[in-house]
């Protein structure tokens, strides 16, 4: 046991710990007086079975956690397909299954399988050596469970595959062409998912992004509302359960996508800034990782592992405040969970596995 804690990597565990601790206490405020108001218990509960998961995983050797990728990429895959034929569905989308009387959400560790099997997979090869049909086959490994993401529906979840993508041009070394390429399957990808995959209430969505103020009692309601939230909040916030948007139930989902409104309701500017301060801490040091990491694989991964906190994180808050459209994106460490909490501490394992066999001379 103390082997395994010591592998943990603690300038990346602190500044994730306290937003866990922050994330937590903003679940329990979000909660109070509604039927959720036990919610905060159960996210405790998800996140020190998380830190258990982190650090098995940040004790073992990243290699042998990397060669597991394609097999959990084909269980992924068979999970994806199980819930589109036998998943639950809650709020008109499938994107659950039961197992052992707890509803799991497939699709959030997904995306990590999925950035293991292409980290693994690029890395086999230099990247000189890569081809197009090499970086085209990675994509559709990539584009497959997003698809099936899709018919769910859950775009959001889809939108979170894209951060593996630019491993593409970063392989390449970033030379222009690898980058068109790049911006094309993406941009295709875009249109034939708004003409094929994109329910009526999805594009709704982005067009009440477009212009939230044309109906702020219908589809522009949860954007207005969580607007409101984080003006009342100021410069100190209203402080700790006491932000009247979240306490007098105007803010909608606010133990998930929403909860960020909630914090800085709360705790206002000042808030704000601690939080995404410490988010950038958390990042830098997946980066600083990729750089220190042993292998290319190893690289790869922790590059991808930023680019999907950071995507969560940009689209999330620019959702709240109302620059991005409403994906349902949720956000790491602070939204309820367990599905999304248990796939950011199992990602976050492998990238601190990374780390400690770097320091190992």
């Amino acid at each position: 046991m103390r082997e395994r804690l010591r592998a943990l990597d603690t300038a990346l565990l602190w500044p994730m710990v306290l937003l866990v601790i922050m994330g937590t206490l903003t679940v329990y405020s979000a909660g109070r007086g509604t039927v959720q108001s036990t919610l905060w218990a159960k996210q405790t509960v998800w996140n020190l079975m998380g830190f258990a998961v982190m650090a098995f995983l940040a004790s073992l050797n990243p290699k042998r956690i990397l060669r597991s990728g394609f097999p959990l990429y084909v269980v992924g895959i068979l999970f994806l397909a199980l819930v589109l034929v036998a998943g639950r569905k809650i709020g008109g989308s499938q994107r659950w299954i039961v197992l052992a009387g707890l509803t799991f959400q497939p699709s959030e560790l997904m995306k990590w399988l999925t950035l293991l099997f292409v980290a693994h997979r690029l890395g086999t090869r230099q990247p000189q050596d890569l081809t197009a049909r090499d970086l085209a086959g990675v994509s559709a490994l990539v584009f497959f469970p997003m698809l099936l993401v899709l018919k769910q529906p859950d775009l959001g979840m889809a939108v979170s595959f894209l951060p593996i993508l630019v491993l593409i041009p970063i392989l390449k070394g970033l030379r222009a062409k690898w980058v068109a390429l790049t911006l094309v399957l993406m941009t295709l990808g875009g249109v034939v998912g708004w003409q094929k995959a994109l329910k009526p209430y999805q594009k709704q969505r982005i067009l009440t992004f477009l212009d939230p103020g044309a109906d702020l009692k219908g589809k522009g309601y949860q954007i207005n509302q969580s607007r409101i939230a984080i003006g009342a909040g100021g410069l100190t916030g209203q402080g700790f359960t006491s932000g009247s948007q979240t306490q007098l139930n105007f803010l909608p989902v606010k133990t998930t996508d929403f909860v960020f409104s909630v914090w800085a309701e709360e705790r206002g500017f000042l808030g704000v800034l601690l939080a995404l301060g410490l988010f950038g801490l958390v990042l830098t040091r997946i980066l600083d990782t990729a750089v220190a990491a042993k292998s290319a694989s190893e690289t790869y991964f922790c590059v991808g592992a930023a680019g999907i906190i950071a995507l969560h994180l940009l689209v999330n808050v620019g959702m709240v405040i109302g620059v991005l459209p409403n994906k349902g994106i949720v956000l790491p460490f602070f939204s309820a969970g367990g599905s999304s909490t248990l796939s950011y501490f199992l990602g976050l394992g492998v990238v601190m596995a990374v780390r400690h066999r770097a320091q190992i001379k």
